[in-house]
């Protein structure tokens, strides 16, 4: 019935991301304060957040931004790396974005489609059954935009 006896989970907290782009200039002594953040995610799903502020009462907006992002969404600030990469930085969302491939892909047949539909949806058919010079210029047009958008695609893959 209940599960009391449950043995609690102990969180096992890996670094996922580090970020020290956010700093604060202080315009009464011109000094300026560099902020470390620090993302950890556990196994189980939890997400925990650090930083090297030293009171509750020092705010930064885009601190508290990036903190409620990465609690709610995962999503950590653009500039921030992963610690161990310490010449070439690996962004974080550079590794979502692969997981995202297939919905991206799936966005891009969707968008072929719609594509493909407003032209089809521009054609009278009935005009082409009467005049069939129509029908042989708009089969023409399909066939160029065809071999446009074949072009189109080959430039952006490479």
């Amino acid at each position: 019935m209940f599960n009391i006896f449950k043995p609690k989970h102990e969180h096992d907290w890996e670094l996922v991301a580090v970020n020290d782009k956010y700093n604060t200039t202080y315009t009464d002594t011109k000094e300026t304060k560099h902020w470390q953040m620090r993302f950890y995610k556990c196994n189980c799903g939890e997400r925990k957040f650090s930083d090297n502020r030293s009171s509750k009462y020092i705010s930064h907006e885009g601190m508290d931004k990036a903190q409620a992002n990465w609690i709610d969404a995962g999503v950590v600030p653009l500039n921030s790396y992963h610690p161990s990469q310490n010449q070439h930085y690996v962004k974080i969302d550079d590794i979502e974005r692969e997981k995202l491939d297939p919905v991206l892909q799936y966005q891009k047949t969707l968008d072929e489609i719609s594509k493909s539909l407003k032209v089809v949806l521009n054609r009278d058919f009935d005009l082409e059954t009467k005049y069939p010079k129509l029908k042989a210029a708009a089969d023409e047009y399909h066939c160029q935009l065809d071999k446009y958008r074949n072009f189109e695609s080959l430039k952006e893959k490479t």
